[in-house]
C-alpha cells in the first residue's frame, strides 16, 4: 500500500506568526495568552460540532493528530480538555437542559475556555474521597464551597486570561448533599470568570511553571459559598444504588481523554523523526578512510532511532485511523470498562513509545538536541505530563492489568495470533496467570501480589497496545519493511523473553533489526515525506539557511579590535602620569 501524504487544517497556521518561535525571555503571562489564542486559531480550523464530539468522529481523532502540536504541545493540552472532557460531559445534557445549550456552543466555538476540575490537593486519584461540596437549597438551587484546604481543586488552570479575552466555564465535581445526605459525586457547570477577573467567590493561586514545559497558568482554586442555579448539576438528584459505578459513569470521557491525549504522540514522534532524519541528511563529517565528507545519515547509530520512531508513528496512526480495536472503542454498546481497557492499554504503550523514542532521537542531536529551539527536548517534555493526565499511566496498567488476570472481563482478542507481538502478550499473560494461581493461591489481594505482580502490570498492557498498533498496521497493509521494523522494536523491549520463549538469541534479534533497517533504508525519503511533518518542522539546525538565519538573530557581542585597544591603553598611560606629575608638583609645594 502506497500511503499518501498527510494532509491537515493547520498548515496556513504552522507559517504564521502567531505560530512562529517565542522569544525564552517572555513574559510568562504573555505565553499563557499565546497558547490559548493559538488553541482558539486551531478550533476555528477544525470547527469541532456537537456530534464530532459525541460520536468521537474522524475530524475529532484527526485535531489530536495534528502536526500543530509539536509547534505548542500545550495547546494540545487545551484543546483535549475543551473538547473531550468539557464538551464531551455538557454535550448529552444539552438535548434535555436548554439553559446549558448556550453554555455548550460557546465551548465548541471556543470564545470561553473550558476546564475540568476532579482532583483535590488532598486526594489525588483517590477521587472518589473528594470533600468538595454542593449543598441543595430548598429552591433546587445549590451552594458550592471548598470545605477545607485539602478540598481546593488541583491544577486546572483558573486564573484570568484578560489579553485573550476568554472567560472560563468549568465542569466541577462535588459532593452532592440533599437535606443533608451524602448524595455521591456529580459534575456541575461553573463559571470561573469573566474576560477580565475571577467571579465573586472564586479563589485560585497560579501554580509555579512546570519543569520544561509552557506554561498553562495551573493554579489551586477555592470557592466560597458560589450560588448555582438548579440545571447546573449535570446528573440525578436521587441517591444511586451503586455509588461507585455512578461513579465512573460520570468519568466516562476521562478513558476517552486518556487516548485522545495518548493520540498526540503520534505528531510528537512524527516531527521529531522528520527533524533528526533532516538534520542527518544534511550533517556531514569526514570519513577517516576516504577522508571525503559523509552525511551522518550513513552511521547505523542514526538509522535505528529514526527509522523505529517512523515505524511507531505509522502503526499507531493506522490504530487511529480506524482500526477495528478503535472501531470496538467507539461502539458506546460495548461494556464501559472493555472501553476503557482498550484506552489504556493504548495510552500506554503510546506514552512508551514517545519517550524512549524522543529520548533517542534527541541524543542523536548531540548538544543541538537540548536546546527547546530544535523542538525535541520541548516535545517530550511536554509529553511527560501527558502521561499522567487523564489517567496517571501506572495506574491505569496496574487495574486494567489486574482485571485481565482474575478474568473481569476481556479485551478484544489478537487477529494474528501467530505474530510475534501476539506470541508475546499471550506468553506474559501466560506467565502471570500461572503465578497468580500457584504462588498467590488466586488472591490478589494479597500482600505478596504486591511485590510479585504490580511491577509487571505495565509491561504487561504496553504488550496489549504495542499487539494493537502492529495488528491495525497489518490490517492497514503497511509496508512490510515499516510491520518489521515495529516487531524489532517490541524485541529489543523485552529481550529476554523472545530469547526464551521464541528461540530468538541475542545474534538473531540483532539480525532481524539489522535486514529491516537494512530494507527500509531506500524508503527514507519517501517515509520522511509521509509525516507530513515539513511545514510543522522548525528546528533551525534542519537547513544550513535556517541555522544563518538563526545566529543571526542571536544576542550579539563585540570586543573592541586591537588598534583600538591600543589608543585606550595609551590613554591611560597618558592620564596615570599626568595625574603622577601633579602629584610630584603639589608635594614640592608642600
Amino acid at each position: 500500500m502506497d500511503r499518501q501524504t498527510l494532509t491537515a487544517f493547520t498548515t496556513h497556521l504552522a507559517t504564521s506568526q502567531l505560530f512562529s518561535l517565542q522569544p525564552d525571555d517572555l513574559p510568562v503571562v504573555q505565553r499563557i495568552d499565546n497558547s490559548y489564542l493559538r488553541a482558539q486559531a486551531i478550533a476555528r480550523a477544525y470547527r469541532i460540532t456537537a456530534h464530532d464530539v459525541t460520536t468521537l468522529s474522524p475530524k475529532f481523532w484527526a485535531m489530536h493528530t495534528d502536526n500543530i502540536a509539536t509547534l505548542d504541545m500545550a495547546v494540545m493540552a487545551i484543546l483535549s480538555v475543551q473538547y473531550n472532557l468539557v464538551a464531551g460531559i455538557i454535550a448529552p445534557w444539552a438535548e434535555k437542559r436548554p439553559e446549558v445549550r448556550p453554555i455548550l456552543q460557546k465551548i465548541l466555538d471556543f470564545e470561553v475556555s473550558g476546564q475540568f476540575m476532579l482532583t483535590e490537593q488532598a486526594h489525588g486519584l483517590d477521587a472518589t474521597s473528594m470533600e468538595t461540596r454542593a449543598d441543595m437549597q430548598d429552591d433546587g438551587s445549590f451552594i458550592l464551597y471548598t470545605p477545607n484546604d485539602g478540598a481546593a481543586k488541583f491544577m486546572p488552570p483558573t486564573i484570568p486570561l484578560p489579553n485573550a479575552s476568554l472567560p472560563r466555564y468549568a465542569v466541577v465535581f462535588a459532593k452532592l448533599f440533599v437535606k443533608g445526605e451524602d448524595r455521591g459525586v456529580r459534575p456541575f457547570v461553573v463559571q470561573l470568570s469573566t474576560a477580565k477577573a475571577l467571579m465573586p467567590g472564586v479563589r485560585s493561586r497560579m501554580l509555579p511553571e512546570r519543569a520544561g514545559t509552557g506554561p498553562l497558568g495551573h493554579s489551586i482554586t477555592w470557592f466560597d459559598h458560589i450560588k448555582l442555579a438548579p440545571w447546573a448539576c449535570l446528573g440525578s438528584l436521587t441517591r444511586p444504588k451503586n455509588p461507585k459505578a455512578a461513579f465512573q459513569a460520570a468519568l466516562w470521557r476521562v478513558s476517552v481523554g486518556g487516548l485522545a491525549i495518548g493520540a498526540v504522540s503520534i505528531p510528537a514522534i512524527r516531527v521529531s523523526a522528520y527533524i533528526l532524519g533532516r538534520y542527518s541528511l544534511r550533517r556531514h563529517v569526514t570519513n577517516p578512510n576516504t577522508g571525503q565528507a559523509m552525511p551522518i545519515i550513513d552511521f547505523r547509530t542514526q538509522q535505528i532511532p529514526i527509522f523505529h520512531a517512523l515505524a511507531q508513528s505509522f502503526v499507531m496512526e493506522a490504530f487511529i485511523d480506524g482500526s477495528s480495536t478503535l472501531k470496538t472503542f467507539t461502539d458506546f454498546t460495548v461494556d464501559a470498562q472493555v472501553r476503557a481497557g482498550i484506552a489504556a492499554a493504548a495510552k500506554a504503550a503510546m506514552m512508551m513509545h514517545v519517550q524512549e523514542s524522543c529520548t533517542q532521537l534527541s541524543d542523536r542531536l548531540g548538544a543541538q538536541g537540548l536546546y527547546g529551539h530544535n523542538q525535541i527536548i520541548n516535545i517530550q517534555l511536554e509529553m511527560r505530563g501527558a502521561s499522567i493526565a487523564e489517567g496517571d499511566t501506572p495506574v491505569l496498567c496496574i487495574r486494567l492489568a489486574t482485571e485481565l488476570l482474575i478474568g473481569r472481563y476481556e479485551l478484544p482478542p489478537p487477529k494474528h495470533p501467530a505474530c510475534l507481538a501476539a506470541r508475546h502478550e499471550v506468553g506474559l499473560f501466560k506467565q502471570c496467570r500461572e503465578a497468580l494461581a500457584g504462588k498467590l493461591g488466586g488472591q490478589h489481594r494479597s500482600d505478596a501480589f504486591n511485590p510479585l505482580m504490580l511491577p509487571r502490570c505495565k509491561g504487561l498492557v504496553e504488550a496489549i497496545g504495542q499487539r494493537f498498533f502492529y495488528e491495525a498496521a497489518k490490517d492497514a497493509g503497511l509496508e512490510q519493511a515499516i510491520l518489521d521494523i515495529y516487531e524489532a522494536g517490541i524485541i529489543k523491549h523485552s529481550p529476554v523473553w523472545f530469547a526464551v520463549h521464541a528461540g530468538m538469541d541475542a545474534p538473531a534479534q540483532a539480525a532481524h533489526e539489522d535486514a529491516a533497517i537494512t530494507a527500509a533504508m531506500p524508503n527514507l525519503e519517501k517515509y520522511l515525506e509521509w509525516t507530513g511533518a515539513q511545514d510543522y518542522a522548525l528546528a533551525p539546525i534542519m537547513t544550513q539557511n535556517r541555522w544563518d538565519a538563526f545566529v543571526r538573530r542571536l544576542p550579539f557581542y563585540r570586543g573592541a579590535d586591537p588598534a583600538a585597544l591600543k589608543i585606550e591603553r595609551e590613554f591611560v598611560e597618558q592620564q596615570t602620569r599626568t595625574r603622577a606629575r601633579r602629584y610630584i608638583r603639589a608635594a614640592g609645594k608642600n
